[in-house]
């Protein structure tokens, strides 16, 4: 099974070319639905307590996911300590995730948005693939979900690796910029590369 990450920033327009690889018949793991399914688990929101108070959780004790966003992005230290507290976890289950797929699927498609961009973080993968869009855009389409205020959104692109960093690290690179038809035709070259 060849394992393929996905990298992009918040807005890049990942979840969409996700999609199209599941359309071309991939596996697909996305690791912000792993991350959000790790704040359910008691020794995470312990740690999650620890680093960054009860004002992160609601009456019912449960991390509400913009206030976690407001603490983790504002500071790289707080951002670090985020993700030394969420990652053992998410990889944990990724990898499970991964092996269930290879029942079904010849690819899987790991759909990144944070983290160490670097070759080594991804040495288990086959290829990496990165998405980019204009900033201006990417932060239009975040605030367009209405979930988190632009200066949130703004926040959390400076705690990101740019653009330029992941294309460096990437084995192909997928420009989401324009029309949809013209994502497809890139993506479709990117599948026909993989599989051959």
């Amino acid at each position: 099974m060849k394992k393929i990450v996905l990298v992009g920033g918040i807005g890049s327009g990942k979840s969409t070319v996700c999609g199209m690889f599941e359309d071309s018949g991939a596996g697909v793991v996305n690791l912000d639905d792993i991350g959000h399914d790790v704040l359910l688990m008691p020794a995470v929101k312990d740690a999650l307590r620890d680093a960054f108070g009860t004002e992160i959780f609601d009456s019912e004790g449960v991390v509400v996911r913009p206030a976690l966003a407001a603490a983790a992005f504002d500071t790289a230290e707080h951002t670090a300590a985020l993700n030394a507290i969420t990652h053992p976890a998410i990889m944990d289950e990724c990898f499970r995730r991964i092996d269930e797929l290879g029942a079904a699927h010849d690819v899987a498609v790991v759909e990144v948005t944070s983290g160490d961009m670097t070759r080594e973080a991804f040495s288990w993968a086959d290829a990496v693939v990165a998405v980019s869009a204009p900033e201006a855009l990417r932060i239009e389409r975040a605030c367009a979900r209405g979930e988190q205020s632009e200066a949130d959104v703004r926040a959390r692109i400076a705690r990101q690796a740019t653009d330029e960093q992941r294309e460096s690290i990437a084995d192909y690179v997928v420009e989401n910029a324009s029309t949809l038809a013209d994502v497809r035709a890139a993506v479709a070259q990117v599948w026909s590369a993989l599989v051959r």
